[in-house]
């Protein structure tokens, strides 16, 4: 254990023991009390140990590991405590408000509650205590309830199925954390009705009606769009009252992250109090003191989210330091916020705010005095303009990998938008913050500031979208493989300690080799990856596949019977994951479309070609601007390169000398020969008998790839494939598969290598 920075270490391990009880459970949910008692022996072996510090590190790293196991299974026991026998339940539904509600305006207006579920009352009058929460659904919303307030509705709740797709925002970990087993949407024409004031949840509620009345204060002083951007920028939320458009300029310029409270607005606060503190010439303990409970009142008012905790306990932390007089190193004072956060909910570790807000963190504490050091040999440059690059590419050095990872994109030009567009927001949220002072007191002097939030956060906001219409403003690239995560983050190792590690040769060859070996490997990986790949998403109720060769990119999506838009942002998610930003042709399947899809173009294709029914009908945003070709097609052959296309109107096989892709609907292809290496992407029959046994002998699959629906005949096929002897993976049970051809079809998993 390094003694320099003990806690950030510590931090590291507790970490590291969560992943490792979270990846392993079942192992180690039966050994649990072994681990425990372990980690006891090694902390009292340790005061033996004194004198041996290698020893001594070990030791402390094995009883923190125990540690952070040990409180990820206390998590566990309490998740599997919650009722999610419930989920599939009809009945009356009662329970309390958490938070305030998220309402979506954008199109049909309905409001979602976050609800601590008390009881269940079934038709038979029996009532059921229930413990865990829901999202409750209002989809004809006569009025919003707050905070504290108790609902009822009758209805049915589903269980939360999380989508099981890479590269993603984990949301298991988030419903995990919020004790969420189930969504219940209302009955028929039934609404959610009040039942009064439970008395719980107060200070939510309190937190709520300020902010409530301080945006009635602004109100009449601002424009309403920038008045839901300014309350974003204040206190986070509000995210679904402002336009799509300008969301996506921040997040195209790099800077969506001001749009969350987070460091950088305590470190504001703080900044802006100690000034006004030195100005007035206060003592310096009085106003670090003032500033903490500033910052803990300004948590509550955010809603104490998990980056406002993490900052939070950081500026506590550091007040905490000044009043002891001692010297702390900034790292440590990291690793005890991190170490303090997930001793109290284990799942922060899986919450994307969470992992950004603090490798952007620890990646300004690292990096950023070196990066300024190298900037400042460069002439005619102003320093705010060198400090302002150091700043903003070390806060990213750290986080790249995980931005990939989630959001498949880089922002290129987020050093200029942290020099010109941040500015200007950082004055509004001053601004902001000292007209919501003075509004209650004098609300004159709250107007005059907010006149000038309202004129820089429009020049703010249009500089903004000016830098995200520049060419290639969000850099679409893909995520990183493993292999490519663990080669970046060596490089930037090497880099940093290049002085102590080329210092000793023994070190400078074992790093070096350790670098060598993962840019081989990496190399390699490429070099060998296979021609041709067929991935195929989870999409719930829905089907897809992208095949991708050296020439082609073909994109495939059936239709469900139930409209999903989880589905199509799924959709969207794994092909950015992929590094897939645009095809040849789309194959369009809407034959048990019943409803209309809202189903978007996920990247810019050539053509698409539609089974099954009428586009326009039943998918009709997917056609909204869309400049390309389309063509209905019941029987067909068609030809693009070397690649060979067959449809019966339902079914597709693609074919490509001896090696095909066989995309079955409801009318299996008859009138045709297959090739002899075929992977069948296959998906359940509505006629009830699934898949008749000749087809599968006739298509000879190499493998098979089963997904897009849960009909008990799905399963059946799955059980004859075994039988068989066809390898076949079923992507509603097992989340999303690959498939590799080199000299045959072989299924690769949700693989994180290729």
């Amino acid at each position: 254990m390094n003694t320099k920075y003990p806690l950030l270490w510590s931090a590291l391990s507790l970490a590291l023991g969560i992943m490792l009880y979270d990846s392993f459970p079942s192992f180690f949910e039966q050994k649990i009390l072994i681990v425990i008692s372990a980690g006891a022996a090694v902390l009292l072996l340790s005061f033996q140990w004194k004198g041996k510090k290698g020893a001594l590190g070990v030791l402390l790293f094995l009883f923190i590991l125990a540690c952070g196991m040990g409180r990820m299974f206390l998590s566990d026991q309490y998740w599997q405590q919650q009722s999610s026998w419930a989920a599939g339940s009809e009945g009356r539904w009662t329970g309390i408000v958490k938070e305030e509600p998220s309402v979506n305006r954008k199109g049909e207006i309905y409001a979602r509650y976050y609800t601590e579920l008390e009881s269940i009352t079934y038709g038979d009058g029996e009532t059921k205590k229930l413990s865990g929460t829901a999202f409750i659904y209002d989809m004809r919303p006569e009025r919003f309830y707050l905070t504290g307030d108790r609902i009822s509705v009758t209805g049915k709740m589903t269980a939360v199925r999380i989508y099981q797709n890479p590269g993603k925002i984990d949301l298991e970990g988030r419903y995990r954390s919020r004790r969420l087993i189930g969504r219940i949407y209302p009955e028929g024409q039934a609404s959610v009705r009040g039942e009064g004031r439970s008395g719980q949840e107060e200070a939510g509620r309190l937190a709520d009606e300020i902010r409530g009345s301080l945006q009635s204060y602004f109100a009449p002083y601002m424009d309403p769009v920038r008045l839901h951007v300014l309350m974003t920028l204040l206190f986070g939320g509000n995210y679904n009252e402002i336009p799509d458009y300008i969301m996506n300029s921040f997040s195209a310029a790099g800077i969506i992250h001001i749009l969350s409270v987070s460091g950088s607005h305590v470190a504001l606060l703080f900044g802006f109090l100690f000034l006004l503190g030195t100005w007035l010439h206060l003592p310096r303990k009085p106003v670090i003191a003032g500033a903490a409970l500033l910052v803990l009142f300004y948590a509550f008012l955010s809603g104490l989210v998990p980056p406002v905790i993490r900052a939070a306990v950081m500026g506590i932390l550091s007040a905490g330091g000044v009043f002891l007089e001692r010297e702390k190193t900034s790292l440590n004072l990291l690793g005890a916020a991190v170490a303090g956060m997930l001793l109290w909910d284990p799942f922060y570790l899986y919450d994307v705010s969470f992992q950004l807000s603090i490798g952007a963190s620890a990646g300004i504490l690292i990096f950023y005095r070196p990066l300024l050091h190298k900037l400042a040999g460069i002439p005619l440059v102003p320093r705010w303009m060198k400090e302002g690059t150091a700043l903003s590419t070390a806060a990213q050095v750290l986080t790249i990998p995980v931005m990939l990872y989630d959001f498949h994109t880089f922002p290129l030009y987020f050093i200029p938008a942290n020099l010109f567009v941040t500015p200007f927001l950082e004055w509004v949220i001053i601004a902001g913050l000292l007209a919501a002072a003075a509004a209650p007191v004098f609300l004159p002097l709250a107007g005059g500031m907010l006149y000038i939030s309202d004129y820089l956060l429009w020049a703010g906001i249009r500089l903004n979208l000016t830098l995200s219409s520049w060419p290639r403003a969000s850099l679409e690239t893909g995520s990183m493989t493993l292999v490519q995560i663990l080669l970046y983050y060596a490089s930037v190792g090497i880099l940093y300690f290049q002085k102590n590690l080329f210092s000793i040769p023994r070190r400078a060859y074992c790093a070096v080799g350790i670098w060598c070996l993962l840019l081989t490997a990496s190399i390699f990986l490429h070099v060998t990856k296979p021609d041709t790949m067929i991935y195929c998403p989870d999409l719930g109720p829905d089907q897809g596949a992208v095949l991708v060769t050296k020439e082609h990119k073909i994109l495939y999506y059936k239709g469900g019977s139930i409209p999903s838009h989880t589905s199509d942002w799924e959709w969207k998610s794994i092909l950015g994951y992929k590094g897939i930003f645009d095809a040849d042709i789309l194959l369009l399947n809407v034959e048990n479309v019943k409803e209309p899809l809202p189903l978007t173009l996920p990247v810019p294709v050539r053509e698409i070609w539609v089974t099954g029914g009428s586009a326009e009908k039943k998918t009709p945003y997917l056609l909204k601007d869309f400049q390309g070709t389309v063509r209905q097609l019941s029987a067909a052959r068609m030809q693009m390169g070397s690649l060979s296309f067959f449809t019966n109107g339902s079914s597709w096989l693609l074919q490509e000398g001896e090696r095909g892709v066989y995309l079955s609907g409801e009318r299996g292809l008859t009138s045709i020969s297959f090739p002899r290496h075929t992977l069948w992407v296959a998906s359940g029959r509505k006629n009830g008998k699934g898949i008749p046994e000749e087809e599968i002998d006739r298509v000879a699959a190499e493998a098979v790839i089963y997904g897009g629906s849960r009909l008990s005949s799905s399963f059946e096929n799955m059980d004859l494939f075994a039988f068989k002897n066809y390898p076949a993976v079923n992507v509603y049970r097992e989340g999303m598969q690959t498939a590799s051809f080199r000299k045959q079809w072989k299924l690769e998993g949700t693989s994180i290598w290729l």
